[in-house]
């Protein structure tokens, strides 16, 4: 399969060819323009000449429009690699795609090159073959767990208390909530302007990112981490709508494209047995360090810069709880942003010395954000600038539609101006104060 440089060279070659070809018809155009030659000769040999002018000129601009896609091709192959590894499944849908943008720039001959337009329906774009991809993949794992679901029922219903000295009920809920995790995906993935940028089955819970708007081509991109307790098919409609709602105030306070990614690409911890496993423990950082990888790929796919601008989006995290924890750890994983937006944040863990300064929301009466318990309460730090949430109440209303804290991330995401908040001292930080001195 072909590389991001192959088709970048072949991009730079056709180039050179389309210019060559251009000069070789200023020169075509010219032979007839002879002072003083008049007659029938003359206007036979200007109308050849006219005619190969036309000629070339439709060479250059089918050269230039296959160019465009060649190029594209190189810089979606470029992002898809830096979401992850593609597989086989991925590198074949993206390898048809440019085949069929290739001959689309057959059968348009009066196309223009990217250059002069820019929505030319011929581009291929990384995250629409990755949702095409994940899409078709969701939908056979959703048939398989249909199976797995009526073969385990059926042996529960014929077992001894029903699966217990079998494991066939707790696989049976397994199932069932795996399958409750794709229909609550494919739900959300049935409204406008929705694609499926990451899927995966994880050892014990389905983890998904769903875009709203176009990432590939926004100017700012927002990346929305959830924390504990959030689940694919308990929170990702609620989540989906809260990024779609910032979204559009940033798009309206940025007067630009604006993107945003709900990301439950991880397993977050849950509030059940998982407490006491260390490796997946709320309290620790065994599932922010599992997950840290998938998410710091994606920040660095969001970061590529693009062929035919100098730079890419403007990224902002906007983390909540312990999403901030695995924040920090995609930062250090190598993933980047321009932005960071901590809510709720339990600690802001040693993040990387170039990691941009945070914007910290932190309500009066969030216990969480008080913890301290990954590193320091991010409202502490000198360089963190403090954004109001004036009304907000307790852990969980950092992104309720109306809120001043909503409209302060979304003007965060839009790079437009905020509204500060005061750093104050409550209990719960002279409470942590009192414990680290005993």
């Amino acid at each position: 399969m072909w590389q991001a440089q192959d088709m970048w060279r072949r991009g730079r070659a056709l180039m050179v060819a389309a210019v060559g070809l251009e000069t070789v018809r200023d020169r075509v155009a010219t032979t007839t323009r002879v002072a003083g030659w008049s007659g029938a000769a003359a206007t036979a040999a200007a109308a050849e000449s006219t005619t190969l002018v036309a000629g070339f000129e439709e060479a250059v601009s089918s050269l230039r429009r296959v160019e465009a896609v060649v190029t594209d091709a190189g810089d979606e192959r470029a992002s898809l690699d830096r979401w992850g590894r593609p597989d086989a499944d991925v590198l074949a849908e993206l390898d048809a795609r440019v085949a069929g943008a290739l001959r689309q720039t057959v059968v348009d001959p009066g196309g223009s090159p990217r250059a002069e337009r820019p929505d030319d329906g011929v581009a291929v774009d990384a995250a629409d073959v990755l949702d095409a991809v994940l899409r078709a993949r969701l939908a056979a794992d959703r048939d398989s767990l249909r199976e797995v679901e009526r073969d385990l029922a059926a042996e529960v219903d014929r077992s001894f208390l029903g699966g217990v000295f079998t494991d066939a009920d707790a696989g049976l809920a397994e199932t069932r909530d795996r399958l409750a995790a794709l229909e609550a995906t494919l739900a959300v993935l049935a409204l406008p302007g929705r694609r499926l940028v990451h899927y995966e089955q994880g050892p014990h819970r389905t983890t998904v990112a769903v875009a709203v708007g176009a990432v590939e081509s926004a100017d700012r991109v927002a990346v929305f981490v959830p924390g504990a307790g959030t689940t694919v098919g308990g929170d990702l409609a609620e989540r989906d709508a809260e990024t779609a709602r910032i979204v559009a105030e940033a798009g309206r306070r940025a007067v630009s494209a604006v993107a945003g990614i709900t990301w439950l690409g991880y397993e977050a911890p849950a509030w059940n047995a998982e407490l006491v496993d260390p490796a997946r423990s709320v309290a620790g950082l065994g599932p922010a360090r599992a997950g840290a990888a998938a998410l710091a790929d994606a920040l660095r796919a969001l970061d590529l810069p693009r062929h035919d601008v100098d730079d890419g989006p403007r990224v902002s995290i906007v983390a909540h709880s312990y999403g901030t924890v695995l924040a920090a750890e995609a930062l250090r994983d190598g993933g980047s942003a321009d932005a960071v937006v901590l809510m709720g944040s339990p600690g802001w863990n040693d993040p990387p010395p170039d990691a941009p300064a945070p914007y910290v929301l932190e309500v009066a009466t969030d216990p969480v954000a008080d913890l301290g318990r990954f590193g320091t309460d991010p409202s502490e730090l000198p360089t963190a600038t403090v954004l109001a949430t004036d009304g907000a109440v307790g852990h969980g209303a950092y992104l309720d539609e109306g809120s001043v804290s909503a409209s302060n991330v979304a003007a965060v995401v839009a790079g437009t101006e905020v509204v500060r908040g005061s750093r104050s001292t409550d209990v719960a930080d002279v409470l942590r104060f009192l414990l680290r001195l005993w």
